[in-house]
Formats: structure tokens, C-alpha cells, sequence
């Protein structure tokens, strides 16, 4: 009888096409490809095998840095359609500006703005000018929205919001130049997106950086949020990512 019952339960594993060592596997679920340069850019979202996510981020693959034109690049990645509603995310915006932007000697370098927006694109395209809708720039999250030591930068972008920088960094300390940094933003009283904002030059040399994010001691609703940032060189392709999310009340 034992030898039937071994039998058995060998055929039902081939039959199936299973193992006794199958193991289940962490999904990944890729977004659609949009034309970048010479090259394409998408986003992605990672789970775990129990179906909370882990990291969500965009990649690069050959060639999307080259080619670049000179006026910019507005492009907006949505969100695998498995990824909707399961973080706070809503799309990611990447934004390349050759000339980069103000102010003066720091950020005026060629980079990718790379926001990561929680509010829907409609809600971001009607954001106006800030002379428009002041009240609505500067009504500023409460509090502990914002991490600490960050500072508000002047004024606002339409279609974007106000920014938040850490005054840490090199280039704001004037300790070194600017290289990456990460920004947060907020309109209406709200934080709206986190932005990974990179120089061309540094995505050109085969970054491999993992960096901790700062964390607020607040958040406007339960979701999961990110403990790290990374950009790296993976093979011929860039990877810029948002890690480790936790659960935050």
C-alpha cells in the first residue's frame, strides 16, 4: 500500500506540472512602454508571494538616454493595471530638461525630474500657474507630512506643485555638486508626489546608489510607503525605484 500511495502522489506532481520543491514566485507586473530617445521607458510594480507590494519603479532599457532632444521630454508612465489602488501611487512623470531649471548653479544642469505622483492625472494637469492659485500652493501640509529638516523651495510649478528639498544636500549646503537628490512636493494642503531628481551625467555612469528616505511622522491615509530610493546601471538598462514599502497609518 505504501508503494501505490508513493505511485500516486509521483503521478498527480507530473501531472500537474509541479514539484515537491515548488516554490511560489515574487510577481512582477510591467506597465506599458512609451519611446524615450533611442529607447523605451516603463513602469512596474513588484509584489510579494502574498500580494503586498514591494517596490514600484520605472526602467530605462538601452538607448532611452541617447538622443534626447534638446527642448525636453514630458512623458507620463502609467501604472500596471495590477498595481492600481494597492499603493499610494497614482502615475509616474519624467520629466528631462536639457538646460535643467532654476535656481541658478544648482539645478540649471541637464536631469530628469522622476515624479512619483499620489494624486490622479487629472488632478495634477489642473494645477495652474502659481500666480493663479496661490492660496491652494500655500496651503502647506500640517506638520509632519513633510520630513524633517526639508524646506519649502519658492513658489510653485503649474501641473506640478511646490517643492520640498533637504537642505542637507550637497548642492544646497554647497558641499558638492549636484548629482541626485529627492524632492517631495504638496498642493492644496496635501503631499502630492516624491521625485527622485537625477543629472543626465550621473545616469550616464553606471550608478549604483541605494539611499534611505526620509520619513514623515504623518500620513493623510494608511498605505504603503517607501523606506528607500535606489537608481541603478542593471545590464544595459537604468532602474530608479522606490523600496521597501511598509505599511504606514
Amino acid at each position: 500500500m505504501k508503494q501505490f500511495i508513493t505511485f500516486t502522489l509521483s503521478a498527480l506532481l507530473f501531472l500537474t506540472g509541479c514539484s515537491e520543491n515548488d516554490t511560489p514566485v515574487a510577481p512582477t507586473y510591467k506597465g506599458a512602454e512609451q519611446a524615450l530617445g533611442n529607447g523605451k521607458a516603463y513602469s512596474w510594480v513588484k509584489f510579494s508571494t502574498d500580494n503586498i507590494p514591494t517596490s514600484i519603479g520605472f526602467t530605462l532599457t538601452k538607448g532611452a538616454l541617447d538622443n534626447l532632444p534638446h527642448g525636453g521630454v514630458a512623458l507620463v508612465l502609467s501604472l500596471p493595471t495590477e498595481a492600481v489602488g494597492k499603493t499610494p501611487f497614482d502615475h509616474i512623470m519624467l520629466d528631462y530638461l536639457h538646460t535643467g531649471h532654476e535656481p541658478p548653479g544648482v539645478y540649471d544642469v541637464a536631469h530628469f525630474d522622476m515624479h512619483f505622483y499620489m494624486q490622479s492625472l487629472a488632478e495634477r494637469k489642473a494645477i495652474p500657474i502659481y500666480d493663479a492659485a496661490k492660496a491652494k500652493f500655500d496651503n502647506l501640509p500640517a506638520a509632519g507630512y513633510i520630513p524633517s529638516p526639508y524646506i519649502r523651495l519658492p513658489a510653485g510649478v503649474p501641473e506640478m506643485g511646490v517643492h520640498w528639498a533637504d537642505p542637507r544636500s550637497a548642492e544646497l549646503a554647497g558641499t558638492g555638486k549636484f548629482t541626485e537628490t529627492l524632492i517631495f512636493g504638496s498642493y492644496d494642503g496635501k503631499v502630492t508626489f516624491i521625485e527622485p531628481m537625477v543629472a543626465y551625467e550621473f545616469l550616464k555612469s553606471s550608478p549604483n546608489l541605494t539611499k534611505a528616505v526620509p520619513t514623515p511622522t504623518k500620513f493623510a491615509k494608511a498605505g504603503y510607503f517607501p523606506m528607500k530610493y535606489s537608481i541603478k546601471q542593471v545590464g544595459d538598462e537604468i532602474v530608479v525605484s522606490l523600496d521597501d514599502l511598509m505599511m504606514m497609518q
